[in-house]
């Protein structure tokens, strides 16, 4: 059976490959792909060795993070491969965003809720991934790796394509004013991505931040997600419904 069964982000062209893993009940551990967040390590390598079979990209060319809800970014060569695929210990810690330039290297983010993005020049080329929780959104991680990656000729904003997994949507994600009160200190205009509710409580719309720190930087070809995770159960991950969950790998690599 498919590792990739159900996939929402799904790029394939002469450049770059890229795929978001879904929630499968017929697999081991329903398809969860991370190791740091599992209740059988060896169920969750099982299905990474089904998806590097499935790609024909060994573990051995996969680098991946240790994610941590912080605004860093990391860039990944050759030096890296291997990192965080078969050993978490060896993972790229600390760290939420990854890019790379190095062809035959996968490098993805694992989510339930918040959001992966997969950034794409097929010019340059460069890949990266970001994992962006509201932690991440209110830290600016999208715009920060996104403005590295143009400022240092890795990407260029009209060339650029942003592709975002499943997450949990504006009509979701309830949280505290607290929430709101550090989204507000982002240098963007949120009208439109906040509703306050009676109870001290207020919807954000994740998501929709994330598309405007990267219209701030003149991306244009951006891809949004209509699948919510706290409402798509039998598909998507999600904290919000069921815990333990698992994580979708949001994953891409240069041809």
């Amino acid at each position: 059976m498919s590792t990739l069964t159900n996939s929402i982000v799904h790029i394939d062209d002469s450049v770059v490959f890229a795929a978001t893993t879904m929630k499968n009940v017929d697999l081991p551990e329903k398809n969860n792909m991370a190791l740091h967040i599992c209740v059988d390590p060896e169920k969750v390598k099982v299905n990474r060795d089904r998806l590097q079979k499935e790609l024909g990209i060994p573990l051995e060319n996969w680098a991946l993070p240790w994610q941590k809800h912080t605004a860093n970014l990391a860039r990944v060569t050759s030096e890296d491969k291997g990192r965080g695929a078969i050993d978490i210990s060896t993972s790229i810690m600390e760290t939420d965003a990854v890019f790379t330039t190095e062809r035959n290297t996968l490098i993805g983010v694992f989510t339930a809720d918040c959001i992966g993005l997969v950034l794409v020049d097929e010019t340059t080329p460069c890949i990266c991934t970001i994992h962006s929780g509201w932690k991440g959104t209110a830290q600016a991680i999208t715009y920060k790796s996104a403005k590295y990656l143009i400022d240092h000729g890795f990407m260029k904003p009209e060339n650029i394509k942003a592709y975002f997994s499943p997450s949990i949507q504006y009509d979701s994600l309830e949280v505290g004013m607290e929430v709101v009160d550090m989204m507000k200190e982002l240098p963007f205009d949120l009208e439109d991505c906040i509703r306050y509710m009676p109870n001290e409580k207020a919807y954000i719309d994740n998501q929709g931040i994330n598309i405007k720190m990267l219209k701030e930087l003149g991306i244009s070809q951006i891809y949004p997600s209509s699948y919510d995770t706290k409402k798509e159960k039998d598909i998507c991950f999600s904290y919000r419904v069921e815990r333990p969950t698992g994580e979708h790998f949001t994953f891409a690599y240069l041809k």
